[in-house]
């Protein structure tokens, strides 16, 4: 798992909930690293889930919650790191239909060694629309976290389902509706 996951879920624990925190979970992670993460460089995945389970017992929220409010945070980040790739989309069903461009453009020559997950998007109605990708099982925590960002982003309230489609790859689909405006 790449650095900047790291670095950004420190930062994320200093922002919100202070630096004594983040670096006591550094200090209970023991890793050598004393949480000196390089943004580019990869890190053992299981190091992000123990620091996501730390966070989880120093909260007294689930470990769902933590990745979920970190996907949130990160969204923010996303838009001031890549802030002109979010121009020019009306609407979060614009901004989704061009997610895929957008990690294997943006993200992808920024990170060039990530290996991003393929997202096929699929806009069914004007309120309805669909994203699949191929995710470990605390990511897709993370993506609801994401998807959560940027509905806040957008200021449009969306009803979320997620639906694993099959275990053994890991894909899941997420189907996302505009709530109706009754006049």
């Amino acid at each position: 798992m790449k650095g900047i996951f790291f670095t950004e879920f420190l930062e994320m624990i200093e922002k919100d909930y202070g630096l004594s925190l983040a670096e006591k979970i550094i200090s209970d992670l023991g890793v050598g690293n004393n949480g000196v993460y390089e943004a580019i460089a990869d890190y053992p995945y299981n190091q992000f889930v123990e620091m996501c389970d730390l966070l989880s017992f120093e909260l007294r929220i689930s470990v769902s919650d933590v990745v979920k409010n970190f996907g949130e945070y990160l969204f923010s980040r996303l838009v001031i790191l890549f802030r002109p790739s979010f121009a020019g989309n009306s609407n979060i069903f614009d901004f989704l239909g061009k997610m895929d461009e957008f990690m294997h453009g943006k993200i992808q020559e920024n990170f060039m060694q990530v290996d991003i997950p393929h997202f096929r998007a699929i806009k069914i109605n004007d309120s309805t629309f669909q994203m699949s990708f191929q995710t470990e099982k605390i990511l897709v925590d993370l993506a609801i976290g994401l998807f959560m960002g940027c509905q806040r982003f957008f200021n449009e309230e969306l009803t979320l389902s997620t639906e694993c489609i099959s275990e053994k790859n890991k894909l899941v689909c997420f189907t996302l509706s505009k709530s109706e405006v009754l006049v």
